[in-house]
């Protein structure tokens, strides 16, 4: 029996990064549309959905999130959720070097599991300009290296979060519609 649904796709991301980034921020700006005072970094993992008309495919999606926790502990939670998602939004910290750092080791642990994903590199906290360590022209170049988007985003003030998650969704839509195309033209050759 088919349900019915008022959306298009449904895509299921995961937010990524070391602890304190501001991954639980991010998410709740994009949810809620402002900044939580309240909120507790999870324990593991949290999880949010929300739906959105993409601006480019003008697709209505609805967007499953999984917001993890950065620290090393969890990585085999974040690993068995590296194989349930369709994209990921990988964050850094403008302000704190060693995050930016640990980008390498996420995304070859990303690509060890799951090789071909889309990735969105955001550098958060961009609202937080004088205490800048990371320049944007190094998050445009790593985000280069390993074929990634790229957006320096505020969690805090909203600047770039819908883009970040409207860039990687599009993404998913274009992989998913490309995989559909491929199929059709195979199943016509026989």
């Amino acid at each position: 029996m088919n349900v019915p649904t008022d959306f298009q796709n449904l895509i299921k991301l995961l937010i990524i990064g070391d602890s304190s980034v501001g991954k639980s921020n991010f998410l709740f700006q994009f949810i809620e549309n402002k900044l939580t005072d309240t909120h507790i970094a999870p324990i593991g993992f949290d999880f949010k959905s929300q739906k959105v008309t993409l601006p480019n495919s003008k697709q209505v999606v609805k967007l499953q999130i999984w917001d993890t926790a950065g620290q090393e502990r969890f990585m085999s939670v974040n690993k068995n959720l590296f194989l349930r998602v369709q994209g990921m939004i990988l964050m850094y910290d403008i302000t704190n070097r060693e995050t930016f750092e640990h980008i390498s080791n996420w995304v070859e642990n990303i690509k060890e599991i799951c090789s071909s994903i889309p990735i969105v590199l955001v550098g958060n906290k961009c609202d937080m300009d004088e205490l800048r360590i990371v320049t944007e022209e190094e998050g445009r170049e790593i985000a280069k290296k390993y074929n990634m988007s790229f957006f320096e985003a505020s969690g805090k003030t909203g600047i770039n979060v819908k883009e970040a998650f409207y860039e990687i969704s599009e993404q998913i839509i274009k992989g998913v519609q490309r995989k559909r195309m491929n199929t059709v033209s195979l199943m016509a050759k026989t």
